[in-house]
């Protein structure tokens, strides 16, 4: 039976599969085999799909959160003011 052996950093894995906390940031190993059965596709785990919701939260800066109401109006008047 041919098969897939890896070692990676479970990193890599974040944006695939859900990864418990204890397993981040760690080397994980990977294996990948065949799977013939068809008449079992029922039985595994449906995973919620990820939201990309509060995903850039970490780089929000709230200073400049009061600048957003005009920024747009602000860069047309750059960009367009000496036509």
């Amino acid at each position: 039976m041919d098969f897939v052996r890896k070692v990676v950093n479970s990193n890599v894995l974040a944006d695939i599969i859900e990864i418990p906390e204890h397993l981040k940031n760690k080397k994980v190993e990977i294996i990948i085999l065949p799977y013939d059965n068809v008449d079992n596709e029922d039985n595994f785990s449906v995973h919620k799909a990820k939201k990309a919701r509060g995903l850039l939260q970490k780089y929000r800066n709230k200073e400049l959160q009061s600048l957003e109401n005009t920024a747009w109006a602000k860069a047309v008047i750059e960009k367009h003011e000496s036509s």
